[in-house]
């Protein structure tokens, strides 16, 4: 009699216990198709906790989480189920939703501007599908999301060549650059010490900038007082930076100081002249602009993306006409 006891007890403990969980997986299923993936995710967590080797309840859960965009953690429960499996058509499931997975965080790092690690990111989708079709080789999904997968690598590679291209380019103009400063430091380096004695103040040119005083006190006779451009009560002939542009007379003069150069042809001596160059922009201003970088901006990834996903909805049409699902995630609800 226990023993007969004892047998009923453990057949009616496993029956409360298998209704206990179908209650909380189909709860959880109606919640799925409703779309409140949040309250379908609760309901696998409880299936879960009546039977933890359900395995429907643990696939509908890593559902539930790629459907809410935890791609993580979709991503880590199929993989472990997938540890335990050994029927090969689930595993062909279980990778191709973890190459679903995998293929939309590379969107999320193209997203953030992550090139490096999106590109790493498909190359774990495509080894995801490749590993889906080896234990379902007739599947028609897992290969028309392998071919797309190479398509968005291939993408992702060629934005990453030219990125390349564009820093390369950059590092070159920046090292001819560098090399012309030198060169011109060299030379002025040398021009400052052959006129090491004529840039000093002299007779004739009081504050030493190559520019005769006569020239630069101005030989208008209605004129009482020596001229003074920037009107800093030290006359240009005694001013090394008449116009106050933070540019010395003695460059903007040019390689005749007795004859000073007009960039501008507009009467009025560079030294002088606030905006050498008519441009409209200050000399002060242009002396010191900095050089644009040339990198891979958020628009540039923005638009990457949008055709990645452009492409992706024309893959989704085509599978339509073949009667195909596309890029969803395979559920195990057939119960």
């Amino acid at each position: 009699m226990k023993n007969i006891f004892l047998i009923i007890a453990i057949f009616s403990t496993l029956q409360l216990f298998s209704q206990k969980e179908n209650k909380h997986i189909r709860a959880g299923n109606d919640d799925f198709f409703a779309k409140n993936y949040g309250n379908s995710e609760v309901s696998y967590q409880k299936a879960l906790q009546e039977n933890p080797e359900s395995y429907e309840a643990k696939f509908n859960l890593g559902d539930a989480f790629y459907k809410q965009k935890k791609y993580k953690e979709a991503i880590e429960e199929f993989k472990t189920i997938a540890k335990e499996e050994n029927n090969k058509l689930r595993l062909a499931q279980l990778h191709y939703n973890i190459g679903n997975s995998q293929l939309k965080q590379t969107e999320d790092f193209l997203k953030d501007k992550k090139l490096d690690e999106a590109i790493k990111q498909i190359d774990k989708s495509i080894a995801s599908y490749k590993s889906s079709l080896i234990n379902n080789p007739k599947d028609k999904e897992a290969k028309y999301n392998l071919a797309y997968a190479k398509y968005v690598k291939e993408q992702l590679e060629n934005q990453k060549n030219q990125q390349d291209k564009n820093n390369q380019n950059k590092d070159n103009k920046d090292n001819k650059d560098n090399q012309d400063k030198n060169n011109k430091d060299n030379k002025d380096n040398k021009g400052d010490q052959d006129n090491q004695d004529k840039n000093k103040p002299s007779e004739n040119d009081s504050d030493g900038d190559g520019i005769p005083d006569k020239t630069e006190k101005g030989n208008d006779p209605k004129q009482q007082k020596p001229r003074d451009t920037d009107k800093d009560g030290t006359p240009d002939h005694q001013d090394q930076d008449s116009d106050n542009d933070g540019i010395p007379d003695s460059e903007e003069a040019g390689e005749d100081p007795e004859n000073p150069k007009d960039t501008d042809k507009d009467g009025l001596p560079d030294y002088r002249d606030t905006d050498s160059d008519n441009d409209g922009t200050p000399d002060s201003q242009e002396k010191d602009q900095p050089q644009q970088n040339n990198q891979i901006s958020k628009e540039d990834a923005l638009r990457l993306l949008e055709a990645i996903e452009n492409d992706e909805k024309n893959v989704q049409e085509k599978l339509k006409k073949n009667k195909a699902k596309g890029i969803p995630v395979k559920s195990g609800k057939d119960w």
